[in-house]
């Protein structure tokens, strides 16, 4: 039952990130100066937020949740 309240709570924080990510990928695309430097610096952050996603995922996932919730409750 823990293990699904922490899965539903990150998984707000994983839509919350997207949503933001989405916001500044057309901000970047609507509002750039330069269009050459608007290619670059789509390409960047999206790469960057990828691999950032991608290893929060990996770390969240490799936790073992069930010791570590059976070790903090008495």
């Amino acid at each position: 039952m823990i293990n699904l309240v922490l899965l539903a709570l990150y998984g707000i924080i994983i839509l919350t990130f997207l949503i933001v990510s989405f916001f500044i990928v057309y901000h970047l695309v609507t509002y750039s100066i330069n269009s050459e430097l608007n290619f670059i610096m789509l390409f960047l952050f999206v790469a960057v937020t990828a691999g950032l996603l991608i290893s929060n995922l990996a770390l969240f996932f490799s936790i073992d949740w069930n010791m570590l919730i059976t070790d903090l409750l008495p």
